[in-house]
């Protein structure tokens, strides 16, 4: 081939080489672009999926604020979950009273750590769940039953608060528990409330607020939600006045304190916030997702 023909040669590899790499950086950079738009697209998207939610948290306050029936659970209108759109945007809301569970603060009472234990073998847990929630919201350092203290948690790098729980999700902190035991606790403790709203307590809970507390009374409690009056469990099936008045003390038709999950989408994304409130005011929330 003589010099003109590789020259030629040569400079058409050149040509062929730079379009190439030319090709390659204009959809390089088209493709960045891209991206870039449909991560701001995203962001968008997911800001208003995220004030959605957070306005269905209002909403749902506003439902509780104007619940004056007389009773809390199973038959009100907040109970059922409810859904609406407004221009794309769909916000799903779920709320339930606290109440249905037993207050993990109370265990330091003898009757609550009792009805905690029950309930803890119903659940097919670990009995001394009880005794580690109990050491880990008392005053002392000292260990009761099978519980732990400082020397225990120490070996994890912090100690036991000693003080009442503030948050549910200060039981991942107590010997004993970890993700599976939480994801079943969650249902049956709680950091709100005190006396346990028979309209809505699982029936697990109910059975163990007395070791004398039947299948046919817990029942029959049940079936006959909403319960609006307290004194009508004396004519339940499975019911006579010593278990009703045993168990009068630790019981209520009420609650002031519930949780509430709002969920909104907005376009290929979605925002959930679980908050914990009363009837005026959020008192503690998370961003789920």
């Amino acid at each position: 081939m003589s010099s003109s023909g590789s020259r030629k040669g040569f400079v058409l590899f050149l040509v062929l080489v730079m379009v190439s790499v030319t090709a390659s950086f204009l959809f390089s950079l088209y493709y960045v672009s891209t991206l870039n738009f449909k991560k701001a697209e995203s962001f968008r998207d997911y800001t208003v999926a995220y004030h959605a939610a957070v306005s269905a948290v209002k909403l749902a306050l506003y439902f509780l604020r104007n619940d004056n029936n007389g009773f809390d659970g199973i038959g009100d209108d907040w109970a059922s979950p409810f859904y609406y759109n407004y221009r794309g945007i769909s916000v799903s809301i779920r709320i339930e009273d606290e109440c249905g569970k037993i207050n993990v603060n109370n265990l330091k009472d003898n009757r609550w750590y009792g009805i905690a234990q029950r309930l803890f073998e119903k659940l097919e847990l670990n009995v001394d769940l009880a005794d580690a929630l109990r050491d880990w919201i008392d005053g002392d350092d000292e260990v009761f039953g099978n519980g732990a203290e400082s020397f225990y948690y120490e070996g994890l790098g912090y100690r036991p608060s000693n003080v009442p729980m503030k948050s549910i999700y200060e039981l991942f902190y107590v010997k004993g528990v970890d993700d599976r035991v939480f994801k079943k606790l969650r249902n049956y403790l709680t950091v709100y409330g005190g006396k346990v709203n028979v309209n809505s307590a699982p029936k697990e809970v109910l059975l163990a607020l007395s070791p004398q507390m039947g299948e046919d009374a817990v029942d029959s409690i049940i079936e006959n939600r909403p319960i609006k009056d307290l004194t009508k469990l004396k004519e339940l099936p499975g019911f006579d006045e010593e278990l009703y008045f045993e168990i009068k003390p630790l019981i209520t038709v009420r609650c002031n304190y519930f949780r509430i999950e709002a969920t909104a989408h907005s376009g290929d994304t979605t925002a959930t916030v679980e908050a914990y409130a009363n009837r005026y005011k959020v008192l503690e929330w998370k961003v789920v997702q």
